[in-house]
């Protein structure tokens, strides 16, 4: 075309293959339990219950630093992110949206295995002495709490790997089971089995529109059990007596 040989691009008359989506996978409230009882003993145990339980983005979870936490008082804030850059490796930065931010309730499985996380960081900062790293965020050293033994910044994959390995254990198949399912599956567990408002959803995990929990919804989660059943309850008519009428018979007020 460019040599004005011919008219048309006949690429344009290619059909493009069609993309193919990841599967997103989410787990039962009781799978999610076994899930993180299993991982409990695992170094990044911590980072596991964070996924599954609280619902954080892995992001968020390996830019927690000890600074951010009130064990005590059982909340954490969130502020800061670590993701992966191209030429770069992990670096730290702000959070994916701005509706994360702020504190958080730890549930209290969180707050014990964060608990077992600072006593294991402990151990390994002894052993790696001198060569443990020194991270700088924003021109001031920071104590992450998700850390490599040596102290350096943490691949996700590494959590992933903690993701399957717990799942295994529990007796659960892993595949589909990356760091992202921990989020799918507190949103459609709330939901779903819970029956929790999507808005109120969507504060427990940070999305700044409700509009984006519900497409975790619409792709994953099954009808509120608790709404399934309030209409079987209240609409269905196999549900009462009417002293033998019928059963499309329409009972009086």
């Amino acid at each position: 075309m460019n040599l004005g040989l011919i008219t048309a691009n006949p690429v344009d008359r290619v059909r493009p293959p069609k993309a193919r989506r990841n599967t997103r996978r989410a787990l039962t409230a009781s799978e999610a339990r076994a899930l993180v009882a299993a991982a409990a003993e695992d170094r990044l145990g911590a980072a596991v219950a964070l996924l599954f339980v609280q619902g954080w983005r892995v992001s968020e979870v390996l830019g927690l630093a000890w600074s951010d936490l009130d064990l005590e008082a059982g909340v954490a804030t969130v502020s800061r992110a670590s993701v992966y850059a191209d030429g770069v490796g992990m670096m730290l930065g702000p959070p994916k949206t701005e509706g994360v931010k702020g504190r958080h309730l730890l549930t209290p499985v969180a707050v014990e295995l964060l608990r077992r996380r600072r006593r294991t960081q402990d151990e390994e900062r002894l052993r790696a002495g001198s060569g443990w790293h020194r991270i700088v965020y924003e021109g001031r050293p920071i104590d992450l709490v998700f850390t490599t033994v040596s102290g350096g910044l943490l691949l996700r994959q590494a959590v992933s790997k903690a993701v399957a390995a717990g799942a295994i254990q529990a007796g659960l198949d892993p595949t589909g089971l990356g760091t992202h399912a921990g989020r799918s599956t507190a949103i459609t567990v709330l939901y779903a089995e819970e029956g929790r408002d999507l808005a109120d959803v969507a504060r427990h995990v940070g999305h700044a529109n409700p509009s984006t929990t519900a497409g975790y919804v619409r792709h994953l989660g099954r009808r509120p059990q608790t709404t399934a059943e309030a209409a079987s309850r209240l609409l269905d008519p196999t549900c009462f007596e009417f002293s033998g009428a019928p059963l499309g018979a329409v009972p009086g007020p």
